[in-house]
């Protein structure tokens, strides 16, 4: 009997454990999308967390009135007459509904999401609703304040508004812009137009509703506004600002915390509390939200008290269809740069130089032709020889058939041209090493103004925490102002670094002959990526962590670097020159200039007095030539030879010097480049070890500030910990890069500026230098 008794009361507790109440709740939005389908899921994911132990939950098909407050009305009396539970209610339409028909609720209705306070006024002092059986979760907008707000950061002539079809069809929004008295233009949109013609008569544009666009038209659409240089405003809010929209007047919603806040509303429902009584969440703090880069590439500007009251957000669509990688920085380097281009000028001069000392070995051809009166007494007396009137011409002749000084000259100047190319590969290679460098300092610069931003946008929260432990009790007024003072700090670090981002980005262009006024794009590609460690880094890191294998890549590097060297090819022409100057004078006072002259002489005219020659003498001839060749042999020149010849020897020995000086320099800037690498390798792991530890600090210390457990100058200390971590650690990775250029530089060889098949073989001379060493 007991076990008969144990086994009914077994039972009797199992169907009670499965016999649970059900709880039916009915759903109504505006329109359906992918991105409304997520958040059912997760809607009904919290509630079944909450409430899914202890009952059986219903849910009825989602009902979309497709902005049709009519069909919004007979979908809640069909929910009404179902007999469901609870009615949850999202979207404008449905709250305009529950407005315009001042209806009285049977079932509890809970309403959520955004409300248009253009057609909808809203108390703002109210704690509960007051009304039977309803409540509310929700953040006001308006297409009034989007566009003040929008205005306050550009001036526009004619105001593009996008909004979806059926809006303007069942609100007056047409309304209630004419009494904004702007000039503008209502554009609707959807996934099948085919033209965004509608963007050439407009200076800015405003989306108010794109729910016809699905996210790859909108993501289009953005990208051709963005191009065009529009600005752009967005009632959505943060989201289309990390698409590309430049600024939104809507906060941050946090719709995991607003479906907690409903199921917590249906479980009171369950304990028989009524709505009417529950407190409403209304969030009214309007928060202008601007894309920075966003707002830089289109050209607006900021001034301190803006930066101050306006959140920022980071950009994270490129603007640019091809942003520039290092490689094309350089190439365009080679090809537009001012100073280089005058180098090359110099190399043409050099040219020209050898084809005028080549020159000493061309004939020189004459031609003289003139005409002479002698008096006639005078012309009788020169018996014949000079007539009264006489015009004669003549062609002269000269060759040099050999010249010790000439022939010099010419192998001189040809040495000379030599090491001006040397030169100007030695000062190509400096360029190519200061446009690396600004590359990289720029995109180092940028990343700090990033910092910055975020810092700034911290500091923000950071004082919003002391204002809400002010209002709590939790903290003091001292705490506010320590912020306050600190957003202050934060703020002109902000533009510093952008002015310090505008003088880099003005020394970039220099060295690219671009338009002062013009900002490129770079391509950032830090060292350490979000998905993992770069392989070529980890694989020099294994190989300088080995002493000698770390000897033998120095040896090797350095060998290269003397094969390479253009400085020291350069030296090595200009002691080649020095040298025949110096068997010049050695042996050029024995060796003779041959050269071969010829004159022909031709006469013109001969009249008037004194033309006949004396009886018995023969006339003059017309013309004549000679022909003749000079041989000289300098035997003693003042000395100058003799001094000539120890002067080059003396500056052969000085270029000897300097060649084992450069060489020296090479060896050490090589060794200072391996270590500079070891170092910078050093810093990013250390660095990325503190900015891990920084940011859980930091996350720390905002929490026990929250809970009254810290001091706020700790707090502060976390925050400025965190900043140099991250600057620290992105700096260290730029630093690696800059060394190993200045390590390529030292070489003279750049892996970027040379193709695959070299950069191969370099590699494989190194693997076999090691290999047999």
């Amino acid at each position: 009997m007991k076990k008969i008794i144990i086994i009914s009361f077994l039972l009797i507790g199992f169907m009670d454990l499965h016999a649970q109440n059900q709880l039916s709740i009915g759903i109504m939005a505006d329109m359906k999308s992918l991105k409304t389908d997520s958040l059912d899921a997760t809607l009904k994911g919290e509630i079944q967390s909450l409430l899914g132990h202890k009952y059986d939950l219903k849910y009825s098909k989602v009902l979309y009135n497709e902005h049709n407050i009519k069909k919004a009305k007979s979908q809640y009396d069909e929910l009404v007459a179902s007999n469901y539970d609870v009615i949850i209610s999202f979207g404008a339409t449905n709250a305009l509904m529950f407005h315009d028909y001042n209806m009285e609720f049977t079932v509890p209705t809970i309403l959520a999401g955004f409300i248009n306070q253009d057609f909808i006024d809203l108390p703002s002092n109210s704690k509960t609703s007051g009304i039977n059986n309803f409540t509310y979760l929700i953040t006001p907008f308006s297409i009034t304040d989007d566009i003040v707000s929008f205005n306050s950061l550009v001036e526009s002539k004619k105001l593009g508004i996008v909004v979806d079809h059926f809006l303007l069809e069942n609100f007056q929004i047409e309304e209630v812009v004419n009494k904004l008295g702007i000039n503008y233009k209502m554009i609707s949109i959807d996934n099948a137009s085919d033209t965004l013609d509608f963007l050439n008569d407009i200076d800015a544009i405003y989306f108010n509703s794109t729910e016809q666009l699905d996210s790859l038209h909108y993501a289009q659409v953005i990208e051709k506004v963005n191009s065009l240089k529009l600005p752009s405003f967005s009632a959505y809010g943060i989201s289309d600002l990390e698409m590309g929209v430049m600024a939104t007047n809507q906060p941050k919603v946090n719709f995991p915390q607003i479906f907690r806040r409903i199921a917590l509303s249906i479980e009171s429902i369950t304990r028989g509390e009524n709505l009417a009584d529950l407190p409403v969440k209304v969030n009214y703090k309007k928060e202008l939200t601007v894309n920075l880069e966003v707002a830089e590439y289109i050209g607006i500007t900021f001034n301190n008290s803006e930066i101050v009251n306006i959140n920022f957000v980071q950009n994270t669509v490129k603007l640019e269809e091809q942003p520039y990688t290092l490689k094309s920085v350089m190439n365009i380097m080679v090809h537009n740069n001012l100073t280089l281009d005058t180098k090359r000028r110099d190399i043409a001069i050099k040219d020209q130089d050898v084809r005028l000392s080549k020159s000493n070995y061309l004939p020189e051809l004459g031609v003289n032709a003139g005409g002479t009166y002698v008096n006639a007494e005078m012309a009788e007396l020169s018996f014949g020889q000079n007539p009264e009137y006489s015009m004669a011409g003549n062609v002269q002749l000269k060759q040099t058939i050999y010249s010790a000084d000439a022939s010099t000259n010419i192998k001189i100047s040809k040495l000379a041209l030599e090491a001006e190319k040397e030169e100007f590969n030695a000062f190509e290679l400096d360029q190519l090493f200061e446009v690396s460098l600004a590359y990289y300092n720029t995109l180092i610069y940028e990343t700090n103004k990033s910092i910055q931003l975020q810092n700034l946008q911290l500091t923000k929260e950071n004082l919003r925490l002391a204002e809400e432990n002010l209002e709590l009790g939790v903290g003091g007024k001292s705490d506010v102002l320590r912020f306050q003072s600190q957003l202050t700090q934060n703020v002109q670090s902000l533009i510093e670094a952008k002015n310090t981002v505008g003088q880099s980005h003005l020394a970039l262009n220099k060295l690219l002959n671009l338009p002062m006024e013009e900002r490129i794009a770079l391509d950032d590609s830090l060292l350490l990526s979000k998905v993992g460690i770069d392989s070529d880094y980890e694989g020099l890191l294994e190989l300088l962590d080995q002493p000698r294998d770390r000897l033998l890549l120095t040896k090797f590097l350095i060998s290269e670097s003397l094969t390479n060297s253009p400085e020291l090819q350069s030296l090595n022409y200009n002691k080649e020159s020095l040298l025949k100057n110096y068997k010049l004078n050695q042996n050029g006072r024995f060796l003779p200039t041959v050269a071969l002259q010829g004159q022909y002489n031709q006469f013109f005219l001969r009249e008037g007095a004194g033309v006949s020659m004396p009886t018995g003498f023969p006339s003059v001839p017309l013309n004549n030539y000679n022909v003749g060749l000079n041989v000289s042999i300098p035997i003693f020149q003042q000395n100058t030879r003799n001094i000539n010849k120890q002067k080059s020897k003396i500056q052969m020995d000085q270029l000897s010097v300097q060649k084992q000086d450069y060489e020296q320099n090479i060896e050490k800037f090589i060794h200072e480049g391996i270590i500079g690498l070891i170092n910078e390798i050093t810093n990013i792991e250390i660095s990325r070890a503190n900015m891990s530890i920084a940011d859980k600090n930091l996350t720390l210390s905002q929490s026990e500030y929250t809970n009254g457990i810290i001091p706020v100058v700790q707090l502060i200390d976390a925050q400025n910990n965190y900043l140099e971590a991250k600057m620290s650690f992105s700096t260290a990775q730029y630093n690696y890069f800059i060394v190993s250029m200045q390590i390529q530089r030292a070489m003279g060889y750049f892996f970027l500026m040379n193709s695959k098949e070299n950069n191969q073989d370099f590699l494989s001379r190194a693997e076999q230098y090691i290999r047999n060493n």
